[in-house]
């Protein structure tokens, strides 16, 4: 190691150790317990030194000069400085401290929620930090309304909508905690003004004069800096939803040919009427994802298409009622970067439960027709398989890279991989494959739509709506995130067809086998393709001509 990298590893360390001071309930998450009872201050002087802090770390970083890093300290150079630029876009320049109400409460609760699902089999040896963070709460949540200036319209009803579902969580985490304590009175108390908190907070937000409507939009200047920041392209935006548009063309010409091996009717009706004869055979829907869960981990282990890791753990349970309105159908939440035990969480949101007539619950189960695909992608050989691997990578800086260019890139290559290799075995396979790659592409346009100004709300989800098929229910879910994650819902797509392109060169040109291929890719953690490939090139050790194992 030379001078130049043994500066940036000590510069990265720094700045990691002041902002887990900063923000001790992030550092928690991570893994390093040492700050599990803690939770940082949250007001406006907190958020302005983390401002001058990336600022002071990134003109460190940039005067290191990039030639003199290869291999994985170029990696971790590279994404070490897309962090601190991204992170200062988001806290300088777009100001989501003062505009996102969620970023105050999302806090708060996930405070408290993280620490309870992490330790749901022994919540006695958590009860003390759990304490400590709830009694915190109350100032956090109140530094966090000073904060707040002209929020986004929007974000403010979504932060009511978690507050008031932070009660529901509370209370039944409440209950759960009191027959663990030797100080029931003191827990009670706790949770009464955590409540409160979360009360007040709401109606701080409330009072709040309101920002403009699409006050989430970045713009296009910003939107085509994330774009080379978070996925590693030269696209403008208009060249993106230029691509958005070709594949929705693409795919739905695929669509139409593969629909005409039912009898030509349109894609939707044959998902439909397929989806109107399916009854969970394992009971409920949760039980139902559990079940298709294994099967997916059985299928490819038998297939052998990459390794997968030892000693992880998966649970897959029902989303809570706090964070209902932010999921689309489910989601995975991955274990700790530094977490010894690599547990993951899949989420499934049966949004049924919600509903009151029969016909209405029907429709939103038939909502998980293809389920299958949606384990595979969540978790067996999707995120899950590939967070754990990342989590292990033996650069600990590399494991806090989160690009949904490679990580979503990677779950619809395991998609296409179902598919093609007949793990997914329904007779409506490929049919309800490339109709899910056809709902990615509409994001790319609506994700490019909403940020440049062209789109509101109302008119992304209709588009989802009209494209896709989805319940407006579903359609506005979908959106809601759409808005404060700006340029990932592209990257679902993009991500795939950037991963194509290397297959295309390893696996078809040079005679990799998917194996080693699929276990390359996930060994370098989630960063964007072209920076891998870039990566290889600099460093001259790509095994271009490997041969077959």
């Amino acid at each position: 190691m030379n001078n130049i990298t043994s500066r940036f590893h000590s510069i990265a360390r720094d700045f990691l150790e002041q902002s887990h001071e900063l923000f001790p309930q992030n550092a928690s998450a991570l893994g390093l317990h040492k700050f599990d009872g803690l939770l940082g201050k949250n007001d406006p002087q907190v958020h302005l030194s983390y401002c001058r802090l990336l600022e002071s770390t990134l003109e460190e970083m940039e005067s290191l000069p990039e030639i003199a890093f290869s291999g994985d300290d170029w990696l971790d150079r590279r994404g070490f400085v897309s962090m601190l630029r991204t992170s200062i876009h988001s806290h300088r320049d777009l100001q989501r401290w003062r505009n996102d109400p969620q970023t105050h409460c999302g806090a708060a609760i996930d405070a408290i929620f993280e620490l309870a699902v992490r330790n749901t089999t022994n919540l006695t040896k958590a009860l003390p930090n759990i304490e400590s963070r709830l009694s915190k709460i109350p100032a956090f949540l109140s530094g966090g309304a000073s904060c707040l200036k002209n929020p986004v319209p929007l974000w403010s009803k979504l932060a009511v909508q978690s507050c008031e579902g932070a009660h529901i969580f509370l209370e039944k985490l409440e209950q759960t905690l009191l027959p663990l304590s030797t100080d029931p009175a003191r827990i009670t108390k706790l949770f009464c003004g955590a409540t409160g908190a979360f009360k007040s907070y709401a109606r701080a937000v409330g009072r709040k004069p309101p920002g403009p409507a699409n006050g989430f939009s970045v713009g296009r200047e910003g939107f085509e800096f994330l774009i080379r920041e978070k996925l590693g392209l030269s696209l403008s935006l208009p060249e993106a939803e230029a691509l958005g548009r070709r594949l929705i063309e693409q795919l739905s010409h695929e669509q139409k040919i593969e629909a005409a091996k039912f009898g030509g009717r349109r894609a939707k009706a044959i998902i439909e009427e397929a989806a109107s004869r399916w009854n969970p055979s394992a009971g409920s829907l949760l039980e139902e994802y559990q079940a298709g869960t294994q099967r997916m981990r059985e299928r490819f282990t038998k297939a052998d298409l990459l390794t997968f890791p030892e000693n992880e753990k998966l649970k897959v349970m029902p989303v809570p009622e706090f964070l209902r309105h932010q999921f689309p159908t489910a989601a995975y939440m991955a274990p700790g970067p530094y977490e010894k035990k690599q547990t993951g969480i899949f989420w499934v949101n049966d949004l049924s439960a919600l509903q009151k007539t029969p016909e209405k619950k029907k429709a939103e189960i038939r909502q998980h027709f293809g389920l299958e695909l949606t384990c595979a992608h969540e978790a067996y050989p999707g995120h899950h398989v590939q967070f754990v691997i990342q989590n292990r990578h033996p650069g600990k800086l590399r494991r806090l890279f989160h690009h949904a260019i490679f990580y979503e890139g990677w779950t619809l290559w395991c998609e296409k991989m179902c598919v093609e290799h007949g793990i997914y075995r329904s007779p409506h396979a490929r049919l309800i494959q490339i109709t899910d790659a056809l709902w990615r592409a509409w994001r790319i346009v609506i994700d490019c739509g909403l940020h440049s100004g062209a789109l509101d709300h109302k008119k992304a989800s209709r588009l989802l709506m009209n494209g896709v098929g989805f319940t407006a229910q579903r359609a506005e879910s979908d959106v809601n995130w759409y808005t404060s994650a700006p340029t990932v819902p592209m990257s679902y797509l993009i991500g795939r067809l950037e991963l194509e392109k290397m297959h295309a060169k390893l696996v078809i040109g040079s005679g990799w086998s998917l194996k080693k291929f699929n276990d390359w890719i996930l060994s370098y953690g989630a960063i964007p393709w072209s920076w891998i490939w870039q990566s290889a090139l600099i460093s001259q050790n790509l095994p271009i001509a490997a041969p077959r194992r």
